[in-house]
């Protein structure tokens, strides 16, 4: 009986350090998965104008104030404006917050036709050191309008408002140099046509490719760059004037904030702006400053 008591104790010790080391070997492996994630591709959730695969982090509040001076160049630049300085083209002020670290929403409100908007937006996959080269996110934006209607295009509610899509992709490929590419479905409720009929109809649903970049020179200071490209008949006619939005830029992150510094051929600051209207060009002096700054609250 005392044997049997011994060799169950025995087994009982062997089953517990089994036990133990199962334990340690799966806590383990969920440190190692803890720390794989690639962290820091892009210091903020947008980066000029464009989304990022960044979202905010969980319980932050993110307060953003954008702006968008005039033309530098061009008939309404020079001096007289003080290279478009005396003119505000755009202003916006938005509210984001992280539900969770993959989650976040947000709201804001711009000066371009006096936009409301709302977004939801979700990373579903994150790049890994070892596994995975990519992180990958969906959004979804809906903007209203609640401007005046004299001319009584806005005949119902429903014309007032747009939607932005996307899928952005993005990888940091090392410690300095972060890319990413985005696809995009706009979708708009009303289409005012041209006056001419030269050109082609405007179309209700557009689709758009994007490329960005981030260049990290020093530990706080970086250089960032984006292009979007939007398909569609009316935007590649020669009988349209219509260029494609590309903007570049510095950050900086100074303690609680993150400040930009951009130029810009769009006054845009949301995507349904950014996309549907493309007027100036570079070449014609028809680039923009513009600035943002994002101060972040933990909630």
């Amino acid at each position: 009986m005392i044997r049997f008591l011994g060799v169950l104790a025995f087994l009982f010790c062997v089953n517990i350090s089994f036990a133990q080391n199962d334990m340690l070997a799966v806590l383990e492996a969920e440190v190692d998965n803890e720390v794989s994630y690639v962290r820091a591709a892009w210091k903020s959730p947008v980066l000029i104008n464009a989304y990022t695969t960044e979202t905010e982090r969980k319980g932050v509040l993110d307060f953003k104030i954008s702006h968008r001076f005039g033309n530098i160049g061009g008939q309404s630049g020079g001096g007289h404006s003080l290279f478009g300085l005396d003119r505000a083209s755009n202003i916006r002020f938005s509210f984001d917050y992280g539900i969770t670290e993959e989650f976040q929403v947000g709201i804001g409100r711009s000066k371009t036709n006096e936009n409301i908007d709302g977004l939801v937006k979700y990373k579903f996959l994150k790049q890994k050191k070892e596994s995975t080269p990519i992180t990958a996110v969906i959004l979804s934006n809906t903007a209203f309008t609640p401007k005046r209607d004299p001319s009584g295009n806005f005949s119902k509610i429903a014309h007032r408002f747009s939607f932005i899509n996307q899928l952005i992709i993005g990888s940091k490929l090392n410690s300095r140099l972060s890319v990413l590419f985005s696809a995009s479905h706009f979708h708009k409720n009303l289409v005012v046509q041209v006056a001419n009929f030269s050109v082609p109809r405007d179309q209700y649903d557009l689709f758009s490719f994007g490329l960005g970049t981030r260049y990290r020179i020093t530990k706080k200071l970086s250089v960032v760059g984006e292009y979007n490209h939007t398909l569609g008949e009316l935007r590649n006619s020669t009988n349209f004037e219509y260029y494609h939005p590309f903007s570049c830029g510095i950050e900086l992150e100074t303690g609680g904030h993150v400040f930009h510094i951009n130029l810009s051929n769009s006054s845009g600051l949301i995507f349904q702006d950014l996309l549907d209207t493309g007027v100036d060009s570079w070449t014609d002096g028809g680039f923009k400053l513009g600035f943002r700054i994002s101060r972040f609250f933990s909630l």
